[in-house]
């Protein structure tokens, strides 16, 4: 009876080993995707960004600190994580400009008219500096002016009514004839002007003084005795004009600009001047002058 039962048994265990299937476990591969994005930061100077306006919003409650920006009539508003403000403090040497100038045209001097000379051609060549204040439209420049009035000959009009004909004594007492005086001259300028620029305009306003010089002829004594009236001798004519004046500039680039100028002045002395002697005329004088200019600026 025991071997039968146990043959039954080997029996068994051999038709379920070799009927029996093998459990297999799949492998579940699970993928996620996953999206890169970079973000491109696009910089333009602002240099280069024409703004109307720029506002700076500091943080409110429950809302972030932004930049409001006005371009063209059109409102962009930046949201910002923080907004820093700093304040610089303007010195002298801030929002400077500077710029060279060429002017020519035609200046009418009243003592030149005493002599029939109405008008006389002139060149002018300047250097500038600016600086903008209150207002990026507004500023204030100053600088220096040299001035080559050109010669329409020399002037010994005998018919001529000036009251520079007649005679003179120096410092000395040394009595002095006049005979002539030199169209040819030479003036050095310096301004003080308010401009106000406007789109493509730049208007300017200022006040000037000039220092004006001419060569004139008189005769007086070479020392020799008999003392007689036997020498010419050259002496420098000098005056100092105050006045005032006014521009109006168009830019025709960034850099480059055309103006038309006028100008008036009036001086109340005129000193001669030779060496060691010297005397002084006190002739009221009067100076107008109308011109077209060249300017080239470096902006910083």
């Amino acid at each position: 009876m025991w071997k039968k039962n146990n043959c039954f048994f080997w029996f068994l265990l051999l038709f379920q080993l070799g009927f029996s299937q093998e459990k297999k476990v799949d492998t579940v591969y699970v993928y996620e995707e996953v999206i890169i994005r970079d973000t491109v930061f696009i910089e333009k100077p602002l240099a280069k960004i024409k703004v109307d306006k720029v506002i700076l919003n500091k943080e409110i409650k429950g809302g972030k600190p932004s930049i409001t920006i006005i371009q063209n009539k059109q409102k962009t508003i930046v949201a910002a994580d923080t907004l820093i403000i700093k304040r610089f403090k303007n010195n002298i040497f801030s929002n400077l400009d500077y710029s060279l100038k060429l002017n020519g045209g035609i200046t009418s001097k009243s003592l030149l008219k005493e002599f029939e000379i109405k008008n006389q051609p002139f060149l002018n060549f300047g250097m500038f500096i600016r600086k903008r204040v209150f207002n990026s439209n507004f500023s204030i420049g100053t600088g220096i002016e040299t001035s080559f009035l050109l010669d329409v000959g020399t002037q010994n009009n005998t018919n001529s009514e000036s009251d520079l004909l007649g005679y003179y004594f120096t410092n000395d007492g040394s009595p002095k004839l006049f005979e002539s005086i030199n169209a040819k001259g030479f003036e050095l300028q310096v301004p003080i002007l308010f401009f106000w620029e406007m789109n493509k305009f730049t208007p300017s306003v200022g006040i000037f003084s000039t220092y004006s010089k001419y060569q004139a002829k008189f005769i007086g004594s070479s020392g020799n005795l008999p003392l007689q009236f036997d020498e010419k001798q050259t002496f420098n004519a000098n005056a100092i004009y105050i006045g005032y004046l006014g521009q109006l500039e168009y830019s025709l680039h960034k850099n480059w600009s055309v103006g038309v100028n006028y100008s008036f002045a009036s001086a109340k002395k005129l000193v001669f001047r030779r060496d060691e002697e010297s005397f002084a005329v006190s002739k009221k004088q009067t100076q107008t002058t109308f011109g077209i200019s060249l300017r080239y600026t470096f902006w910083n």
